[in-house]
C-alpha cells in the first residue's frame, strides 16, 4: 500500500471530522495503530491496520498541521502520473527514524511535511489504555437513519445538540429535544437484541460525522447501558474504533 494512499486514510478518519489537533501513529513488525483524543475528551479514537504499514516499523510519529498534509495529498501535481510520495528517515542516537513526508511532481514540484518527533507527541499526546466493554446492543445503521437523523438535526440542531437512545420492546428510537420543548423521536432499528435504560446522552452532529465515513454495511454501533456509545469503522485498510462516553 502506497503511504501516499495510507495518509489519506488516516486524514479521512481524523482530521475530517474537524475535532483532532494531533494524532500518533505508532508501528511494529504485526500491525501500525494510529490514535488521538479531542481536546474536550468527547472521542476516544484508535485505529488498527489489517497489516503492518513497513514505513512505521518500530517508530512512533505524531501529526499535527494537518490541514497542511492534507493540502499537499489533494494536490493534483503529487497525484498524477510521475508524481513520487516517499517517508525521509534521518539517524537520531543510532537509529533511523521517520522524519517527513516528501512529495514531488512529475514537473519537479515538491512539498515537505514534518512529523512530531516521538518524544513531542508522546508528550503531547499520553497513552490512550481502553480495556474494553461488553455493548448492550448493536447495530449497522442504514443509509435511511442516517437521512432521517442528518434531517432532524439540521431542523432542532440549533437549539438541542444531544440525542438520547431509549428502548421499547424490540425497537430502538433516538430521542431529540424533551418533554418540555420541541422534541422528536426516530425508529433505528425495530428487530434489537437488548435494552437502554439510562438517560445518556450523546453529541448527534459528531456521531453522524463518524457514521458518514463509511459504507453503512462496513460500519458497527454499539451502545452499553453505563454510558458508552462505541462506533467501529472498516475501512479496508485499517479497523478504526471511536469512544464516546456518555454526557451528563
Amino acid at each position: 500500500m502506497a503511504i501516499k494512499d495510507i495518509m489519506k486514510d488516516v486524514l479521512k478518519h481524523t482530521h475530517g471530522l474537524g475535532i483532532f489537533e494531533m494524532v500518533k501513529i505508532t508501528g511494529d513488525v504485526e500491525k501500525t495503530t494510529v490514535e488521538t483524543v479531542d481536546p474536550d475528551k468527547t472521542v476516544i479514537f484508535k485505529g488498527e491496520t489489517h497489516n503492518p504499514y513497513p514505513e512505521f516499523v518500530d517508530s512512533t510519529v505524531g501529526l499535527s498541521r494537518m490541514q497542511v498534509l492534507d493540502g499537499y495529498l489533494k494536490y493534483p501535481g503529487f497525484d498524477g502520473d510521475g508524481s513520487d510520495t516517499k517517508i525521509n528517515t534521518q539517524d537520531r542516537n543510532g537509529e533511523s527514524v521517520p522524519v517527513e513526508v516528501e512529495f514531488t511532481s512529475a514537473d519537479g514540484n515538491d512539498a515537505h511535511y514534518r512529523f512530531m518527533l516521538a518524544d513531542v507527541i508522546n508528550q503531547q499526546l499520553k497513552a490512550i489504555k481502553f480495556k474494553g466493554a461488553e455493548f448492550d446492543l448493536n447495530i449497522v445503521p442504514s443509509d435511511k437513519n442516517l437521512k432521517d437523523l442528518s434531517y432532524f438535526n439540521s431542523v432542532l440542531g440549533a437549539f438541542e445538540a444531544n440525542f438520547s437512545p431509549k428502548t421499547d420492546g424490540t425497537s430502538l428510537w433516538f430521542h431529540i429535544g424533551d418533554g418540555v420543548s420541541d422534541r422528536t423521536k426516530i425508529l433505528i432499528n425495530s428487530d434489537i437484541d437488548g435494552s437502554i435504560t439510562g438517560d445518556w446522552k450523546w453529541p448527534l452532529d459528531i456521531v453522524l460525522k463518524i457514521l458518514r465515513l463509511s459504507d453503512t454495511g462496513n460500519c458497527v454501533l454499539s451502545i452499553n447501558d453505563q454510558g458508552l456509545l462505541q462506533i467501529i469503522v472498516d475501512s479496508g485498510m485499517t479497523k478504526y474504533t471511536y469512544l464516546l462516553p456518555a454526557r451528563s
